[in-house]
């Protein structure tokens, strides 16, 4: 005959088991950008981000609730900085340089991270039990399926595949109406003291071309310095500039209207010389797309 004891302890026994399944079954498991298997037991309530366009990423699936520390870079959407400036999100260092104390300190259950930050911060955040999400994103697709991933590993699956359909949606839109104009020859002025430009294997090149441009540095890797003289030889028919913050912003934009070199270019004669916000370009998150779009208006304003 079974005792009543015996029937509590099996009461009990089943009902751990079933409570340890039932977390088992909220666990989420996802590959990041640098091929790592990371695991959480349920969606986070204590994310940290160490990149401005994670940050982006984040808010734009809407976790700015979720979110607790961010760079001294991050600075969109607004309330980003509005509540930075509160102190209700706590400033955890540079974008290179995060510092460790800080993260620790605010318990994340989540970190987001780039591959920027290489295996040491990884690493220690590891020791510490701290599940760290490596983003890595080179080009239009990978920015895609990175919001989509981000959004598995948050619990924001759903929002996340209804923002990269209308990202998606909005690039073909562009790649639509610039696909049987002709290919503009066009310069972005990444920097002018010395002048810098973007070649491929940046966001800046492959967003010309679905805009509807040739990058006239596409042959050159990465970022890199170039001279007026050679600029002139290639001979743009639009020249973008890029704009940031602060004290210099709008030096790059000056350069490209009043460099003599550039004097004979049919960007300067024809008057096709822009200016470009560069979180827009360079930012591997939702706001890309803005970007594109107003590449494409500035290369084929007649298609918009």
């Amino acid at each position: 005959m079974i005792s009543k004891s015996m029937i509590s302890a099996l009461v009990t026994m089943l009902v751990l088991i079933s409570a340890a399944c039932a977390q088992e079954n909220n666990t989420i498991t996802i590959i990041d950008d640098l091929g790592r298997q990371v695991s959480i037991s349920s969606a986070p309530e204590r994310i940290v981000s160490l990149s401005p366009s994670n940050t982006e990423i984040l808010f734009a699936l809407g976790l700015g609730d979720k979110v607790v520390g961010v760079t001294k870079y991050c600075n969109y959407p607004s309330a980003v900085q509005d509540l930075k400036d509160s102190g209700k999100l706590v400033v955890v260092g540079g974008y290179v340089d995060p510092d460790f104390e800080k993260i620790l300190s605010l318990r994340p259950d989540l970190v987001v991270a780039s591959q920027i930050h290489g295996s040491g911060v990884v690493t220690l955040l590891d020791q510490q039990n701290i599940p760290v999400f490596v983003v890595d994103s080179n080009n239009l697709s990978d920015i895609v399926r990175s919001i989509e991933k981000v959004g598995k590993i948050t619990g924001k699956a759903k929002e996340a595949s209804a923002l990269t359909s209308q990202m998606q949606s909005r690039i073909k839109a562009v790649s639509d109406k610039v696909s049987s104009l002709p290919k503009l020859r066009v310069l972005y002025v990444v920097w002018h003291d010395p002048v810098q430009t973007a070649g491929s294997g940046t966001f800046e090149d492959e967003i010309i071309q679905t805009a509807g441009g040739e990058n006239i540095f596409h042959d050159l890797s990465g970022y890199a310095q170039v001279d007026p003289e050679a600029i002139a030889v290639r001979n743009p028919e639009v020249i973008i500039a890029c704009t940031g913050m602060g004290e210099g912003a709008n030096k790059p934009l000056q350069w490209a209207e009043t460099e003599r070199g550039l004097n004979l270019t049919d960007a300067r004669k024809g008057g096709r010389i822009y200016q470009a916000q560069g979180d827009l370009i360079t930012r591997a998150g939702p706001r890309i797309v803005d970007g594109l779009e107003m590449f494409a208006k500035f290369i084929h304003p007649e298609a918009f």
